[in-house]
C-alpha cells in the first residue's frame, strides 16, 4: 500500500472516531432541563458562632421573620374580664427609716430590727430595702397577718403584700445582716391607713461610740392634719438625747429638743402636706448595747 493510501485510511478512521465520541457525549445527558442543587445562603446565621446574637425561645431572628411564609391570623379569642377588685378605703402612707445599722445573724446577742404597722381595709403594701454600705446582704422578711413570713437575702430589693380585709391587718417587716454582715440600710414602707403609725422594736440606742447604733432617723410625708407624734424608750438608764424635726424646704422652721431621760413622748404640729425629717439620737458615748423601742405616728 502506497504512502498516500495509508494517509487516506488514517484520515477516514479519525473521522469515524470523532463521530462516535459526539454520539456518546450527546446520549449521556437527560433530555429535560436539570434542577439546581440547593445550598445554604451565605447570609444564614451560623449556630454557635462567637458573638452572634441568639433569639430567645419562641422568638424569631430578623432573618427568620423575613423569610417565614405569611400565615393568616387565627380569630381572636374572647379575653376574660379581670376579676373585680375591692377599692381601697384608706389613704396611702409612706415613711422611710434611714441610715440605721443592722446586727449580724451570727451575733448571738444580735436582734432583727422589727417594724410593725397596721393597714385599714383592702390594699397593697410595699417594703423597699436599700443598702447604704457594702457590708454584705440583709435577710429581709415581710409577714402579712398570721401568715408565714416571706424572706429574701437582699442588698437592695422590694417585698410586697396584699390584704382584702375590710378591717385592720397587721404587717411585720424584719431585717438582720446575713452571716457576719452588719450593713447600714434604708427601709421605705408604703401602706394604706387612716391613722398611720409604725412601731420599731429591737432598735439600738448605744450612743456616739458606735456609728449607726446611736438611734433612729426617718422621713415621713405628713398629711393635711399636720402633726408628728414620737414615743420612744431606751431602758432604765437616762441618757442625754436630741430629737429634731425639719422640713428640708424650710430649714428655718426646724424643731430641736434636748434632754436627759429614759424616753420621750412628743406630739408636734408641723406644716401639713410636706415631707419632714426626724432624728432621735443618744448624744452620750453610751456603755454598750442599749435597746430602743420607738413609735412614729403622723396625720
Amino acid at each position: 500500500m502506497t504512502e498516500e493510501r495509508w494517509r487516506n485510511v488514517a484520515i477516514g478512521l479519525g473521522v469515524v472516531f470523532v463521530a462516535l465520541v459526539v454520539i456518546v457525549v450527546a446520549t449521556s445527558f437527560p433530555s429535560g432541563p436539570s434542577s439546581p442543587t440547593a445550598r445554604p445562603s451565605s447570609g444564614s446565621p451560623v449556630a454557635g458562632a462567637s458573638g452572634s446574637p441568639s433569639a430567645s425561645e419562641g422568638e424569631a431572628t430578623p432573618s427568620e421573620a423575613a423569610s417565614a411564609p405569611a400565615t393568616a391570623s387565627p380569630p381572636a379569642s374572647p379575653t376574660p374580664s379581670a376579676s373585680p377588685t375591692v377599692p381601697p378605703s384608706a389613704g396611702l402612707a409612706t415613711i422611710t427609716f434611714t441610715d440605721f445599722k443592722l446586727d449580724a445573724d451570727s451575733d448571738s446577742s444580735g436582734k432583727a430590727r422589727t417594724f410593725t404597722f397596721k393597714t385599714d381595709g383592702p390594699g397593697s403594701v410595699k417594703a423597699k430595702l436599700t443598702t447604704k454600705t457594702p457590708q454584705g446582704t440583709t435577710k429581709f422578711c415581710l409577714k402579712v397577718g398570721s401568715g408565714k413570713p416571706v424572706c429574701r437575702n437582699f442588698a437592695t430589693g422590694t417585698l410586697a403584700g396584699t390584704t382584702t380585709a375590710q378591717g385592720k391587718t397587721t404587717f411585720v417587716v424584719t431585717l438582720i445582716g446575713t452571716g457576719i454582715a452588719t450593713p447600714t440600710v434604708d427601709l421605705n414602707l408604703s401602706f394604706r391607713a387612716k391613722d398611720p403609725s409604725v412601731a420599731l422594736t429591737h432598735g439600738r440606742f448605744d450612743g456616739t461610740s458606735v456609728e449607726g447604733y446611736d438611734g433612729m432617723r426617718f422621713r415621713v410625708k405628713v398629711r393635711s392634719g399636720g402633726s408628728i407624734a414620737t414615743r420612744a424608750t431606751w431602758g432604765g438608764k437616762p441618757f442625754d438625747y436630741s430629737y429634731g424635726l425639719v422640713d428640708p424646704t424650710d430649714p428655718g422652721g426646724a424643731k430641736n429638743f434636748t434632754g436627759n431621760a429614759t424616753g420621750i413622748d412628743r406630739t408636734d404640729t408641723v406644716t401639713p402636706s410636706r415631707t419632714w425629717g426626724g432624728t432621735l439620737l443618744n448624744t452620750e458615748s453610751g456603755f454598750g448595747r442599749t435597746p430602743l423601742t420607738m413609735t412614729v405616728a403622723w396625720h
